[in-house]
């Protein structure tokens, strides 16, 4: 279970935390249902629980969710300088961009 879809936990009356068996996370954002994305390790590799809800997604589900969140407020064109511009990524900007962010963070693993 490589990449996954996960929420943040409430650890007290306003704090919230990210789950202790997620690895790396933080990533993507998603605001429409405050799910963010991280890494876990292989099943085989645990021995700890992770729960059945917990989503794993492939480089094709990261695309998806990426064009999604895109649809529903833009990603910007990065600037060379790395400043955002107002002009809006295009669907295969988006896509590109999706699929270099996988394949760079399963990279690390």
């Amino acid at each position: 279970m490589p990449v996954i879809e996960y929420k943040l936990h409430k650890i007290g009356k306003n704090a919230k935390a990210v789950p202790v068996w997620v690895e790396d996370g933080g990533y993507w954002k998603n605001s429409s249902d405050n799910t963010l994305l991280g890494w876990v390790e292989a099943e085989a590799d645990r021995d700890y629980y992770i729960p059945d809800t917990v989503t794993e997604l492939t480089k094709s589900d990261v695309t998806t969710r990426l064009l999604a969140m895109h649809s529903s407020s833009p990603f910007l064109v990065t600037a060379e300088d790395g400043q955002s511009t107002e002009e809006a990524m295009t669907i295969e900007q988006v896509t590109n961009m999706a699929e270099d962010w996988y394949d760079s963070f399963i990279s690390g693993r």
